[in-house]
């Protein structure tokens, strides 16, 4: 893993700007940010109607891992990474009831920062999402994982421009 560029890990349950706030970041810091692999899998890599197996949160995992590693060298001292591991086993315990164990030393990839996106942005449906009823549930996962991973983190409220800003600031 690349050591001489920071790690800022978003966080957030569905809809809740990750992917606005770390493509915003990354302009701002003119710097690379490490889009969510899961999206692209779930849009073009997947039948729509099967359901989702252990074997292929593990297959999200590691490939967010792995291009997020492939980036980082490349990145001018900040890397924005949208998502992380920890987001995928939270999903695997949504979608099959139960601890992802295949991609555990993922799990605690180090970062060296957290920015929590919080739930005052309304749910946007988009054909993909499909967890709107567990999004406190899942929000208070992220905080804690945040809280309990001994570096700073910060949750982040208001609108788009806000978050930016405040994010900014923080970073």
């Amino acid at each position: 893993m690349a050591t001489d560029v920071k790690r800022v890990c978003l966080l957030g349950a569905e809809s809740t700007g990750k992917t606005t706030l770390a493509e915003g970041l990354a302009r701002r810091f003119h710097t690379l940010w490490n889009p969510e692999y899961g999206r692209p899998y779930t849009e073009i890599g997947r039948d729509p109607g099967a359901p989702w197996t252990s074997a292929e949160l593990t297959h999200i995992a590691r490939m967010q891992c792995w291009y997020e590693d492939f980036l980082a060298p490349y990145a001018d001292r900040v890397l924005f990474c949208d998502t992380d591991a920890f987001t995928t086993a939270v999903f695997h315990e949504a979608y099959l009831g139960g601890p992802a164990t295949a991609f555990a030393e993922l799990v605690t990839r180090p970062y060296d920062l957290y920015l929590v996106c919080g739930l005052d942005v309304p749910f946007a449906h988009d054909g993909i999402r499909e967890f709107e009823a567990e999004r406190a549930r899942m929000h208070e996962r992220y905080l804690a994982h945040a809280r309990g991973r001994g570096v700073p983190w910060l949750e982040l409220t208001g609108g788009r421009a806000e978050r930016l800003e405040t994010a900014t600031r923080f970073v």
